[in-house]
């Protein structure tokens, strides 16, 4: 490369970073989260030839039943980096920025064999640089699958071209093999296979055959180890019986992406189908594809523009087909169209090649500082999860699923309030019955934040009458957290027969998830089951190495020298409630604060009446003292979220003593933003 070249690549570098810096240490959002949390190849650091021996989602889902898709390098990618230094956002993002980077390196190199004229490459590689859709896939950690087939995609052509120019077979040898690299980083690689064969016959006007097979092979190759691997299990699709919807259906989805392509600066980040099916979408679908049609045209004459085009139709028309894949919650996403926009990008420079320059120059500054300014603004849609679906909650308002998310971040924030209202909201929604049952699951774990045990069974009753009244399936993973949910209660209740049954039929279902075996073990050591505990930490200390301090016999050799205050904490903090009550039941005389204590520990052992009790007590004792009424209210609110029972106390505190101000504002504030929104 020349000297302006490497100037024009430290330019683009130092414009890429500056521009996406400040995201490194955002939140992981959504299927990131999930990923990176639930996934047992990176939690318990296990060898990075795993990655080529499960599916992409099998280890976070725990069955390979649902899991569709085999990228074993995008896999290992992770698990590099988890070996490292270990799953870090700042990292994750970092390298996914870096591997962009060098794919704009490599496209450089490419786009100066096809033209040196009127600055091409470097308008090229500028604007789909900073192009406003390649935000997802590099802030969107999981997007790291669209980077690396950008990547390796940029090194199959570039080896190309080499041959092409040069005549040398190795260079077809090391297109291959990153071809190879790229279809083992995500499927959708595939699609490049025909752009290869119109590229060396437009280029040499023939081709070599040898190099286009050992393509095949290796794609041919590539899907039999995947369907080994999960079992031949492919995505199912799902047409309507109207051949007039399914058009209407590809057209409008067409549509969304012409406009989210040709219009990047501000877009959803991804949109049901019911929201896509829209007039404004259908027209620009027409439109798109007389546009394609006129392109194709144009083709005839130069032909320079087959291959840009070839990377728009063939990758759009890909992703037109998953409109009808049986996928859940969405269908189609921005983030799909980084190599459509790289078409887009190519055929625009060219066209536009033919201003004057000074007119070519000064369109282009405004375009870029337009795109600095989208990726700017949009950024911040990344900052934390609940930003994330706040941004798709302003384009779906009446989407329950991204209600849901809401209501989840909010839960998972411990902001139960919001999280309640938002899931109330979700309610006045009609829903899908997967969205359905979702809100419901995390109903019953707000119930069960509130120990009101008897609403948590009513919730998971109600998702389990979607099989047996609707006839509607409910997948393995949804009944593994119904069981789990349930063993949680019987087990605060002390029913342990109940709560193992349920968590051992967990384990043996799902052995790679961690949830079950702490529940069980703790059930285990807080009602003194030794064996059972000593048993159980084997099996664990087997499967999740980063488990391996669990001790039980040192557990046990220490509760023989516990206080009885120590003996009340330990039994706490090992859920079994009922043997606290009993030993605060036996000292005498029980504080206010213990018996604040034990109306606790009775609520969270599902005895509901022993606790109301305990507070009437506390009551006759301090009938006329607001501070304890204050305490109370706080009990309710504090501990158990409930609102109703707080109110009621805090207001007879004031009747007490008008003059809290603090606890007028609070009254004010759960009636008016709580209570009043709950019931509309």
């Amino acid at each position: 490369m020349k000297k302006k070249d490497i100037i024009f690549i430290v330019i683009l570098i130092v414009i890429v970073f500056g521009l996406y810096w400040k995201t490194f240490n955002y939140d992981l959002i959504w299927d990131s989260k999930y990923y990176f949390k639930q996934n047992i190849l990176l939690t318990e650091n296990y060898p990075i030839g795993f990655a080529f021996k499960i599916g992409y989602l099998h280890s976070p889902l725990g069955e390979s039943n649902i899991d569709f898709y085999y990228r074993p390098l995008l896999t290992a990618s992770y698990m590099i980096e988890n070996k490292l230094w270990g799953i870090k956002n700042t990292n994750l993002r970092l390298t996914n920025c870096i591997i962009y980077i060098l794919s704009l390196i490599f496209f450089f190199i490419f786009f100066k064999n096809q033209s040196e004229k009127k600055y091409f490459p470097e308008i090229a590689t500028l604007l789909f640089a900073l192009y406003p859709l390649n935000l997802d896939n590099i802030v969107w950690i999981v997007g790291r699958s669209d980077l690396l087939l950008l990547l390796w995609g940029s090194l199959t052509f570039l080896f190309l071209e080499f041959f092409v120019k040069k005549g040398k077979y190795y260079f077809l040898i090391l297109s291959s093999f990153f071809y190879l690299l790229g279809i083992l980083s995500k499927e959708s690689f595939l699609f490049f296979l025909p752009i290869l064969l119109l590229y060396e016959l437009i280029k040499r006007k023939r081709i070599f055959i040898p190099y286009h097979l050992s393509n095949v092979f290796i794609s041919i190759f590539f899907f039999i180890l995947k369907n080994k691997i999960l079992g031949a299990k492919n995505l199912s699709f799902i047409v309507s019986p109207s051949i007039t919807e399914n058009i209407k259906v590809v057209i409008a989805t067409l549509g969304y992406y012409f406009r989210t392509t040709v219009f990047p600066f501000y877009y959803d980040l991804f949109i049901p189908l019911q929201k896509v099916m829209k007039l404004p979408y259908l027209l620009l679908g027409i439109l798109s594809i007389l546009l394609l049609a006129y392109l194709l045209y144009k083709s005839k004459r130069d032909r320079k523009i087959i291959i840009p085009l070839s990377f728009i139709i063939i990758f759009i028309s890909s992703h037109l087909l998953l409109v009808f894949a049986a996928l859940f919650p969405f269908k189609i996403y921005s983030r799909y169209m980084m190599i459509p926009a790289l078409g887009f990008v190519w055929i625009f420079v060219k066209f536009i090649g033919r201003l004057k320059e000074k007119v070519r120059l000064s369109l282009v500054f405004i375009i870029l500082l337009l795109f600095i300014f989208s990726i700017v603004i949009n950024t911040y849609s990344y900052k934390t999860e609940l930003s994330f679906f706040q941004r798709a909650n302003k384009s779906f308002p009446e989407n329950g699923y991204i209600l849901f998310q809401m209501a989840k971040t909010l839960y998972e924030k411990q902001d139960n309030l919001a999280a309640e209202l938002v899931l109330n909201k979700a309610l006045s929604y009609r829903q899908n019955e997967e969205t359905a049952m979702m809100l419901s699951l995390l109903y019953a774990d707000i119930e069960l934040r509130k120990a009101d045990y008897k609403k948590v069974f009513k919730w998971l009753e109600n998702v389990e009458n979607f099989e047996s009244l609707l006839g509607v399936k409910i997948d393995p993973f949804t009944k593994f957290l119904i069981n789990n949910k349930k063993a949680l209660v019987y087990f605060y209740q002390g029913n342990t027969y109940s709560a193992e049954r349920l968590l051992e039929e967990n384990i043996e279902k799902y052995k790679n998830r961690k949830e079950s075996y702490k529940i069980l073990y703790q059930m285990y050591i807080g009602h003194h089951m030794w064996e059972k505990a000593t048993e159980l930490e084997k099996n664990i200390k087997g499967r999740f190495p980063s488990l391996r301090s669990l001790d039980t016999i040192q557990i046990k050799r220490k509760f023989s020298s516990l206080s009885a205050e120590e003996k009340i904490s330990f039994y706490i903090s090992y859920r079994n409630f009922n043997k606290a009550i009993e030993i605060i039941k036996s000292l005498s005389p029980i504080d206010f604060d213990y018996k604040i204590l034990l109306s606790k520990l009775y609520y969270w052992a599902g005895k509901e009446e022993e606790a109301k009790k305990t507070i009437d007590e506390i009551l006759f004792e301090y009938s006329d003292d607001f501070r304890v009424l204050n305490k109370i209210g706080n009990f309710y609110l504090n501990d158990f979220i409930r609102v109703k029972e707080a109110l009621l106390y805090f207001k007879k505190s004031l009747e007490i003593n008008k003059n809290q101000s603090e606890i007028l504002n609070l009254v004010i504030n759960l009636t008016e933003n709580y209570m009043n929104k709950l019931n509309k």
